[in-house]
C-alpha cells in the first residue's frame, strides 16, 4: 500500500490496532484520520499514526507493507486471546 486514501471527519472513526476514537492533539476536536486496509480475513480501518508506523517499519525492515500489518494482526489476536484466558478461572 504505497498511497492510502485517508478518511477525515467520518464520526464513528476507530483504530483497530491502537484503539483510539479521538484526535490526541489538544488543539483539534474531530475524530481521528484513519484509513481502510484488508487484512487475511477482514477490512478494518486504521489510523495516520499506526499506519505511518507500520509504514516505517515495513521501510527499515525491507519488507512488504501487507506483511509488516499481517504480523502485527497476528500480535493483537495472541494478545487478545491471553488477554481473555487470563479473565478465565479455571
Amino acid at each position: 500500500m504505497c498511497n492510502p486514501n485517508f478518511i477525515y471527519n467520518k464520526s464513528d472513526a476507530a483504530c483497530h490496532f491502537c484503539n483510539r476514537t479521538e484526535n490526541p492533539h489538544p488543539d483539534f476536536d474531530e475524530p481521528i484520520v484513519v484509513t481502510k486496509l484488508q487484512l487475511k480475513t477482514r477490512d478494518t480501518e486504521i489510523c495516520i499514526n499506526c499506519w505511518h508506523e507500520l509504514d516505517i517499519l515495513a521501510k527499515r525492515s525491507k519488507r512488504h507493507f501487507d506483511d509488516v500489518v499481517n504480523e502485527r494482526e497476528g500480535i493483537l489476536r495472541i494478545l487478545n486471546k491471553s488477554t481473555i484466558l487470563d479473565k478465565l478461572d479455571f
